[in-house]
């Protein structure tokens, strides 16, 4: 448990990274190569190691059977050092995929024993949330072994490419990590006496909702209307069984419905609140429109998938492991979570309220990037408390006097094993690079869309009905003026506004490499421009996010481009350099 909370804190200080971006401009390493390495430990190394280890603590009785569990940890643990050490200098590549696929295997290995000692607690709702659990944890590893050929053999352009990632992320998040949840906090009351009544046809709502909100993931890649209606069946259904699976949690852990005593229950309460929050924004899906901006927002799919990691999952397992000795609840833990709690808040009131200003086209928060940079500053420094209390305390009891019918042997992962951890893995790690020397882009496939077979040639104009566009005679301050409002509304969620490459390229120089029709049509005819243009293609394949079609009116891509011609002509001091 204290591998996770490292993890978890090399993640923070990775996503510090990803918000200084916006704040700083470039570093040294590539936001590219950032973002790989923050979810890639966030997911691998936080998410699996905090709900493996609670099963491990929870299911495991004998000595014998917690000395193979640590086998397994010293892997895991190499594996995701590996990433933490690859993925922000190479992204993806020769030793960040080799680090990424051990951690798969041995993540098999692990579903493998834990499903032996499940067989030790009785049949009810938790045995069957938590074997399901490590199902879709394996059912989400085909999207990774999927990626790789087609990637090899269509391209990273490709639509299933994508949905491979999408299919990836869906069940391990609304998959391994929820059903891993539900089936701990309903272990948590069964040990205590609890029966949560859970009979076949709210077990069948419950899969099924999540076999048909992949209906959502889908319309990433194929824009078809009638997946968003089956995803409003899905999120229909997940809400009706999610509540049957927490009324009874609710009822017995806060009789009152009021706020308990003691900071580990106010902990639990809040991640309870998190699971509840993420139902009903996901039952708003229900609406075609909103479920259309709910991944064209970049704020919305940032703000659900921290509300489901971090808010659920973290807050909720994070106080089960307290409550039951797995992790430490001394003063420093408690200020810790606490500084964790305020920093998720702020950071999610910022996201959502954000990405609620642009979609009623309401302009941006003040200082926006600034204050979510401010309010990251607090897990890390939440984490550092937290590890700093599991570090002083050497022999951590397990939860064998706080948990009924379960006897743990006691267990300590002392300072000296984790320090020759780290030696191991960083010797392993040089040891690799040495021999085996850099790792070169692997080749790749291609993909062009069927419409675009035709013509391979780009078009410097663009595809779409903007042909001619008149520039006049120097800026035009008032078409600018709209035009930033637009930007700043709109756009500089992705893209600065110097040629730094964040999620998006900078605008910089942008009218001095493209013409303006090309730029204007890239504007309101992104769909059709990512799939047919090359040059936009090529864009694409870079980045690796797909532009979301914000609807924009040719008039207001017009004073977007006069303000682009401003920006060059003030950055660089010169524009319209394409047309000339």
């Amino acid at each position: 448990m204290r591998w996770a909370i490292f993890f978890f804190l090399m993640a923070s200080l990775l996503g510090l990274l990803l918000r200084y971006f916006f704040v700083g401009g470039a570093v040294l390493l590539e936001y590219k190569n950032v973002l790989h390495a923050h979810s890639h430990i966030a997911l691998l190394g936080w998410g699996f190691l905090l709900i493996s280890g609670t099963l491990v603590f929870s299911l495991v009785r004998e000595e014998a059977r917690l000395k193979t569990y640590k086998k397994i940890l010293i892997a895991l643990v190499i594996a995701n050092l590996g990433m933490l050490l690859s993925f922000p200098f190479q992204g993806y590549g020769l030793y960040s995929i080799t680090f990424s696929t051990i951690h798969l295997i041995i993540g098999y290995v692990f579903t493998y024993q834990i499903f032996q000692d499940l067989r030790g607690i009785q049949k009810g709702t938790a045995r069957y949330l938590i074997r399901y659990a490590l199902i879709w944890m394996l059912v989400s590893s085909i999207g990774l072994w999927a990626i790789g050929p087609i990637a090899g053999t269509l391209g990273r352009l490709h639509p299933l490419y994508f949905l491979s990632v999408q299919w990836f992320l869906h069940f391990q998040l609304n998959g391994w990590f929820m059903f891993a949840l539900l089936g701990i906090l309903a272990l948590m009351l069964e040990r205590k006496g609890w029966t949560i009544p859970f009979n076949g046809i709210k077990l069948w709502l419950l899969q099924s909702s999540l076999w048909l909100s992949l209906a959502l993931a889908i319309s990433w890649s194929y824009n078809y209307p009638f997946l968003l209606y089956i995803n409003a069946l899905g999120v229909i259904l997940q809400a009706i069984a999610y509540a049957y699976i927490l009324h009874p949690f609710i009822a017995a852990a806060f009789p009152t419905l009021s706020i308990p005593s003691g900071w580990v229950n106010k902990v639990l309460y809040f991640g309870i609140l998190s699971v509840i929050a993420k139902a009903l924004i996901q039952l708003a899906l229900i609406f075609p429109e909103v479920a259309s901006i709910s991944y064209t927002i970049r704020m919305f799919v940032i703000g659900f998938i921290h509300l489901l990691l971090l808010g659920s999952a973290t807050f909720s397992l994070g106080a089960n492991a307290l409550k039951n000795n797995i992790l430490p609840n001394g003063p420093w833990s408690k200020w810790g979570w606490l500084t964790l709690i305020v920093g998720f808040l702020f950071s999610e009131l910022l996201l959502f309220g954000q990405g609620t200003l642009i979609w009623a086209k309401l302009g941006f928060i003040p200082h926006y990037h600034l204050l979510l940079f401010l309010s990251s500053i607090l897990f890390p420094i939440g984490l550092l408390m937290i590890l700093t209390d599991s570090l002083l305390n050497k022999h951590l009891p397990m939860n064998e006097r706080k948990m009924k019918n379960n006897v743990i042997t006691q267990i300590s992962i002392n300072n000296q094993t984790m320090k020759k951890t780290i030696i191991m893995s960083l010797g392993a790690l040089v040891f690799l690079m040495a021999s085996c020397g850099g790792g070169g882009e692997s080749s790749q496939g291609t993909y062009t869309p069927p419409a675009a077979q035709k013509e391979k040639a780009a078009d410097p104009k663009g595809i779409g009905e903007i042909r001619t566009v008149d520039l006049g005679d120097g800026i035009d301050e008032v078409m600018a003026n709209k035009g930033k409002a637009i930007v700043d509304m709109k756009c500089t969620a992705c893209h600065q506004l110097n040629d730094k490459r964040v999620v998006g390229p900078g605008f910089e120089g942008i009218t001095n490499k493209r013409r303006p029709e090309w730029i204007m049509n890239m504007i309101t005819n992104v769909d059709v421009m990512l799939d047919e243009d090359p040059v936009a293609q090529a864009l694409f394949e870079e980045c690796l996010v797909r532009m979301p079609n914000q609807n924009i009116s040719i008039g207001d891509s017009r004073d977007i481009l006069e303000f682009l011609r401003k920006n060059d002509f003030e950055r660089t001091g010169s524009k319209d350099a394409a047309v000339k």
